[in-house]
């Protein structure tokens, strides 16, 4: 009888305890993230040269181009820079302003004035062509097949050229024009595009302003899916600027960013709508994605975050020591900006007592 009494205690003692409040558990989430931080790091090169672009094919390896025909190459994320071309800052070459690849062997720098280099293992180099007019740069389909946009000057047609032999020569496939409504009239404007962008060897985005009446602009965006043999060219509504930039991140969801510096605007139907961000202090020219989970624009001392498609930026004050011309983000995690003076920093995540001579504290998802 005495043993049934203690078997039935114990077993009462041991349900209460598993049916007691349990310890509450600090959230997985919170937990991993307050073990990292994301920072922005100097990775200069070692010598004083205005550097122009950066394209990357991954995290770590990265081309960037710049002042005195320079072309720089990492595989370390800018840990150490080696000099592809150029690099010497008494040189008296032309700046190289463009550079593309298409994979790590596959690739395309270019001058203001229209010289196009190009390489086919990712380090030797050599001039394959010059095209005339002012040139925004090339984009590359394929090893053979790429697209070069040209304009004659800031108030004329853009003419889009096509290669299919690497770059060494290229033919006009067609020239930019818009069906617009200005002041409630139909007009048929020709267009001035800036910037383009390929996701695939099909899908592209442009774009540009078209001039109209009392000297104002009008934002003109275009889209293909045929590799640039055809586009269809809209306005975004209500705009009076042009646009400098697009990003986009899959075929529906994208930015533009205009020419004012106020106003960037973001789609998620492929350009068939655009709404404006949330005005806060926002960045003109200078944007890097990250697989649209990070959008940041630089402009002076400010840097705005956004972690939501470019529905509202976060802003920052961001001392940098020299002027920004380029950023990019190979993907959400790692992101690099070059300058004036050989100035790189990259955005990484990093441990939380993680430190480094002249990091900058970043935001993170």
């Amino acid at each position: 009888m005495m043993s049934t009494v203690i078997l039935s205690l114990a077993f009462s003692l041991m349900s209460s305890e598993a049916q007691g409040p349990a310890p509450k558990a600090t959230p997985a989430k919170a937990a991993v993230a307050s073990k990292y931080k994301a920072i922005w790091e100097p990775v200069p090169f070692g010598k004083d040269i205005e550097l122009k672009a950066i394209a990357c094919v991954g995290p770590e390896t990265c081309w960037v181009v710049g002042d005195k025909s320079t072309i720089l190459h990492t595989t370390n994320g800018g840990k150490t820079w080696q000099a592809q071309l150029g690099g010497d800052p008494e040189a008296t070459d032309d700046a190289l302003t463009r550079v593309h690849f298409l994979d790590a062997k596959n690739g395309w720098a270019m001058t203001a004035g229209g010289k196009i280099l190009g390489t086919r293992d990712g380090s030797t180099w050599a001039e394959l062509s010059k095209v005339s007019g002012t040139t925004k740069g090339v984009w590359f389909l394929s090893p053979q097949t790429g697209l070069e946009l040209e304009n004659p000057d800031s108030t004329s047609q853009s003419t889009l050229r096509r290669s299919e032999d690497g770059g060494k020569t290229w033919k006009p496939v067609s020239r930019c024009s818009v069906n617009a409504v200005v002041e409630g009239l139909p007009r048929k404007l020709d267009c001035v595009l800036r910037t383009a962008q390929f996701l695939s060897a099909t899908i592209g985005f442009a774009g540009g302003g078209s001039g109209i009446s009392m000297g104002g602009e009008v934002a003109t965006f275009g889209k293909t899916n045929d590799g640039g043999q055809s586009w269809t060219m809209s306005t975004l509504p209500e705009t009076k600027w042009r646009i400098t930039d697009v990003n986009f991140w899959t075929e529906k969801d994208g930015i533009a960013v205009l020419s004012n510096g106020e106003e960037v605007h973001w789609t998620a139907d492929a350009g068939a709508t655009w709404t404006r961000s949330v005005k806060q202090r926002l960045w003109p020219s200078v944007y890097g994605v990250g697989e649209g989970k990070i959008i940041v624009g630089i402009k002076d001392s400010g840097i705005g975050y956004s972690f939501n498609g470019g529905r509202n930026f976060t802003s920052r004050p961001f001392k940098l020591p020299a002027e920004v011309n380029d950023v990019t983000f190979p993907d959400a995690r790692h992101g690099y900006l070059v300058g004036r003076h050989a100035m790189v920093y990259r955005y990484r995540i990093v441990p939380i007592d993680y430190t480094s001579p002249g990091m900058i504290g970043a935001m993170a998802q």
